[in-house]
């Protein structure tokens, strides 16, 4: 292997290919997201999604996957829990020193409540036991990733990296620049994060390149919508998310802000016309399974 080739020059792409991870966020959170991630799936535009292990429909994941151990499953690592009526709870504790609990007993509604109140500690052993749910129903689990980016605050990261080390899988773990860091609001943790970046690239942790994740909220024409950021994906490794979920009452009820837009990011993610423009592009697809049998290997 030549030193200093990027990641998709060593899993044997060009370094000009554009290599892309359709990731799904959010399965498990409902019935009706369990649905549509499955079905996006199995249509082969999207490669892989992460799963809530907390939520309340986490089980019938497990049962789906057990059926067919294909499907590329990371776990989507959360400390918030953001919906009005609809609530989850941490898998590992109860007791309020923890922090992990609000008024309600259920994770925190925010990430700024999460990173007030949850001790670093309690927040490392809340997340082990949503990898170890996974791991004990029998998911072959590929990665980890963070619930509304919780995780990327500097009181978790470490542990965030710590997991992956432990179980041996990828995280999402993006090269971010000193211009990119302080456009997301994070200057003053500038050293802190290119210090992780370089503990992390230096144990030999795959980084992504590129991120699309802003692709939430309606849209009047949300295939085009996804075409047009399929059309911005540049040279390397990005990781593309997306949040399906079939229209239902169920749906509507938990969350009635997100319901319509969820339902298109599902009917567009089933449309061949955005499978058709990813062949058009020559998009090379991936999901995690290729990151972590590459990282475990080496």
């Amino acid at each position: 292997m030549v030193k200093n080739q990027s990641i998709i020059e060593k899993l044997g792409f060009e370094a000009t290919d554009k290599v892309v991870i359709f990731h799904i966020d959010d399965i498990g959170f409902s019935h009706a997201s369990n649905v549509a991630a499955f079905e996006c799936l199995d249509f082969g535009v999207a490669s892989c999604g992460s799963i809530i292990t907390p939520a309340s429909w986490f089980l019938e994941v497990a049962s789906i996957y057990k059926n067919n151990r294909k499907y590329d499953l990371g776990v989507h690592l959360t400390l918030t829990c953001e919906y009005d009526l609809y609530r989850w709870r941490a898998l590992s504790s109860v007791d309020p020193k923890t922090g992990l609990m609000d008024s309600e007993n259920s994770l925190w509604r925010t990430s700024e409540e999460a990173i007030a109140n949850v001790t670093a500690d309690a927040a490392e052993i809340e997340l082990r036991s949503q990898i170890q749910l996974a791991l004990d129903n029998g998911i072959d689990i590929t990665h980890i990733d963070s619930h509304m980016g919780t995780l990327a605050n500097p009181k978790f990261i470490e542990s965030y990296f710590k997991l992956a080390q432990e179980f041996e899988i990828p995280g999402l773990f993006p090269r971010l620049t000193r211009k990119e860091l302080i456009a997301m609001g994070l200057k003053d943790y500038i050293n802190i994060y290119e210090k992780m970046l370089s503990i992390i690239k230096a144990e030999g942790f795959p980084l992504i390149d590129h991120m699309i994740i802003d692709t939430g909220g309606e849209q009047p024409d949300k295939i085009e919508y996804f075409c047009k950021r399929i059309a911005e994906i540049e040279p390397g490794l990005t990781h593309f998310l997306f949040h399906p979920a079939k229209m239902s009452s169920e749906l509507s009820v938990i969350t009635p802000e997100s319901a319509n837009w969820r339902n298109q990011d599902y009917e567009a993610f089933t449309n061949s016309r955005i499978r058709m423009y990813a062949e058009e592009l020559d998009l090379k697809v991936i999901g995690y399974r290729e990151l972590r049998n590459f990282l475990r290997g080496h």
